[in-house]
């Protein structure tokens, strides 16, 4: 198959080692989100420490905790859970809420020792939690083509990755069980999959446009980044650095950069704004710290434009972990490095 949007592969622990299938094209994938269900466990045999048992001292006061991303070590094999309260602890089990179903993680610096990790809250229908997604125009391969012609009418659960133009993958994500198949009706001689698709795994849609952009190149219209906000601004930096630095125009000792500041609200439209200022269209600097890209600048004049725009944008927030630079850090990130700043 010529150009393949998407792959089919095994899921973790599968004997499998190999592509599943390759596709052309993707119906359903490309919608909001559905917000992981809050979730009840009971953490059984568990020694609470460091911030966890400063945690479980908190719910016992005050009936609940927030305590972010928890990893429980289960005898050797370490789970995360997502967006966890701590609701109390009763003997040696300590009960906790988190955001759906824990998840495999790996040589995390602290995890908590435990028994066992025991889900208390019913699960709830799967026509409730997943969506039909179908994959148009796929060349099954190995043991799933053997499936299907065996007659099978359901293979068990897969993950997917969306290709580049050149058949390396630039995205990979949990996909859910196959529950039918057909005859292709856009692709002769191929089959549609259809999957049985966990609805917080979709994708926004904003996230497939830029996938589309940056499919066959990179984008090459000036400021194509700013159609973009929030997060999908974050997933066009990582395909803009992951395109590398073939074709970029040589830094300049001494050259003076016009920076556009009217649209940089956030440290990820900073680095799309400063990017395509030095880089050119659809480039960013791979090095994202601001004290990395004012190392590759330095020598360089920068002349901020509008700067009072992200003057009033970035603050100080009240992030748990790593909080966004403020407008002050990106400055000074820069100047430090030996860039000359000029705020207009």
């Amino acid at each position: 198959m010529q150009f393949p949007r998407y792959a089919l592969v095994p899921a973790p622990g599968d004997t499998a080692r190999h592509a599943l299938a390759l596709c052309q094209d993707v119906a359903g994938l490309f919608a909001e989100p559905a917000r992981p269900a809050r979730v009840r466990y009971e953490l059984r045999g568990c020694e609470p420490r460091g911030e966890l048992s400063r945690a479980v001292t908190q719910a016992v006061v005050e009936g609940t905790a927030p305590f972010g991303t928890l990893v429980v070590d289960l005898h050797g094999t370490q789970w995360a859970l997502a967006d966890t309260r701590v609701l109390g602890m009763r003997g040696d089990v300590v009960t906790v809420e988190a955001a759906g179903e824990p998840r495999r993680a790996h040589h995390s610096a602290d995890p908590v020792p435990c028994g066992n990790l025991i889900r208390v809250t019913r699960a709830a229908p799967e026509e409730e939690t997943h969506t039909d997604v179908t994959f148009v125009g796929c060349s099954p391969r190995g043991e799933l083509r053997d499936a299907l012609a065996a007659g099978a009418e359901e293979f068990r659960e897969v993950r997917y990755q969306g290709l580049t133009r050149i058949g390396d993958h630039h995205h990979e994500g949990e996909a859910g069980r196959i529950t039918g198949w057909d005859t292709s009706a856009r692709h002769r001689g191929l089959l549609d999959l259809t999957l049985s698709f966990p609805r917080t795994r979709l994708v926004p849609p904003a996230t497939g446009e830029i996938w589309d952009l940056f499919w066959r190149s990179r984008p090459t219209e000036p400021g194509t980044w700013k159609r973009f906000a929030g997060a999908a601004r974050g997933e066009w930096l990582d395909r803009a650095a992951a395109h590398g630095a073939y074709g970029a125009p040589e830094l300049v000792p001494g050259a003076t950069y016009h920076l556009d500041g009217a649209d940089i609200v956030d440290e990820d439209s900073f680095q799309c704004a400063l990017g395509e200022t030095v880089l050119g269209p659809g480039r960013c600097f791979r090095a994202g710290a601001p004290a990395a890209i004012g190392e590759e600048l330095s020598g360089a004049t920068v002349v901020w434009h509008r700067a009072d725009v992200a003057r009033a944008c970035l603050g100080v927030l009240p992030y748990r972990g790593r909080r966004p630079a403020t407008f002050q850090e990106l400055a000074d990130a820069l100047t430090d490095a030996g860039v000359r700043l000029v705020l207009d």
